[in-house]
């Protein structure tokens, strides 16, 4: 990747795996880039919001960020006790 948001090393017995990863701007999900991976399988890239998309929410046509997703549950949480609840 160009600019990748992290680095992933993974250790078993089999030797040791380097990837460069990325998080999904939509649902936090953390993505692992294999070396010469086509851009297609990789996910995608959201023009709303401007975050790369893991492949699940590449497929979605909508544009959900992670924080906006955060801000309406603490919004509800914050209703919910002032409610009594």
């Amino acid at each position: 990747m160009l600019r990748p948001g992290g680095n992933a090393v993974i250790t078993d017995p089999g030797g040791v795996t380097e990837f460069d990863t990325f998080t999904c701007g939509h649902c936090g999900t953390l993505v692992h880039v294999w070396p010469r991976q086509r851009p297609e399988d990789i996910g995608g890239f959201c023009r709303q919001c401007m975050k790369p998309t893991c492949p699940r929410c590449a497929d979605d046509e909508r544009c959900d960020p992670l924080e906006r997703k955060l801000e309406r549950a603490e919004a509800r949480s914050a209703a919910l006790k002032s409610y009594g609840l």
